[in-house]
């Protein structure tokens, strides 16, 4: 979740619009690249990484929130050595909200998903893990920089999300293995 949630979060806030919406603050992005991960989970291993994201942002002053972002993609993890291969895909909607601090600086925020966080599969369907439901994450971060500085804090789990309850460890043990990088 978090590997998707770094290429989302670099998506929405760098990536460049394929078409602007006619209101302000609706912008539509198709964000498409691949690289490799040549420490893939501090393994010291490489992992070759393609993705394919479609998100809508909303941002503030259209929304009661600051910004509340649709997204929907798909991320495949190759391990070069052996082909071992793993797609996770991702459809929700989330939002973020400032509740204190300086957005520029040293900041809380509450992030809200509503949807599927995740699921990772194998190459030929089998599911590895499943986050999905609604989930709120509270978080310090300072200005646009990610990783947060905190652990991201549960506030409420209406759901399964059993990456986020082992604070996204479980990503890596899964597919770390998965890929024979173990």
């Amino acid at each position: 979740m978090l590997l998707l949630g770094t290429i989302v979060a670099g998506c929405a806030l760098g990536g460049v619009p394929s078409a602007v919406a006619a209101n302000p603050g609706v912008t539509h992005v198709i964000h498409e690249d691949s690289f490799t991960d040549t420490d893939y989970c501090e393994t010291g291993q490489a992992v070759d990484v393609s993705f394919s994201v479609r998100i809508t942002e909303f941002s503030a002053p259209n929304q009661p929130v600051d910004t509340r972002i649709i997204q929907q993609g798909t991320v495949v993890l190759t391990n070069p050595l052996n082909g071992a291969t793993l797609i996770n895909h991702v459809a929700n909607q989330n939002t973020e909200v400032t509740i204190s601090g300086d957005p520029a600086g040293v900041h809380t925020e509450v992030w809200t998903f509503k949807g599927l966080g995740e699921v990772l599969r194998t190459e030929h369907g089998g599911v590895l893990t499943r986050d999905a439901g609604y989930l709120v994450l509270r978080l310090v971060l300072n200005g646009n920089s990610f990783p947060p500085l905190s652990t991201p804090e549960i506030v409420v789990n209406n759901g399964q999300f059993p990456d986020a309850e082992t604070d996204y460890n479980l990503f890596c043990e899964v597919t770390t293995s998965a890929l024979g990088l173990t």
